[in-house]
């Protein structure tokens, strides 16, 4: 080859990554978001399934509480 094919090649390689930095870089911003935006989703995720766990729990109290109570009512007669 060459050394003004050579330097051609060069040339044109040097303007392919010039065009294509924005678009890796672009990806790379979207990428960044896109596991961001998963780790948000999962973690409401997380919450909302401790907040029913939580919810079943107390309801299960409550339904005990609510029984004791209406066993020591004594009606006045």
């Amino acid at each position: 080859m060459r050394d003004d094919d050579l330097s051609d090649i060069q040339a044109r390689l040097a303007d392919i990554n010039r065009r294509a930095a924005p678009v890796l870089e672009e990806n790379s911003r979207l990428y960044a978001a896109l596991g961001k935006a998963v780790t948000i989703v999962l973690t409401i995720a997380a919450v909302g399934l401790l907040t029913v766990v939580s919810l079943i729990s107390t309801e299960q109290q409550l339904k005990s509480h609510a029984l004791d109570n209406q066993e020591q009512i004594t009606w006045q007669k």
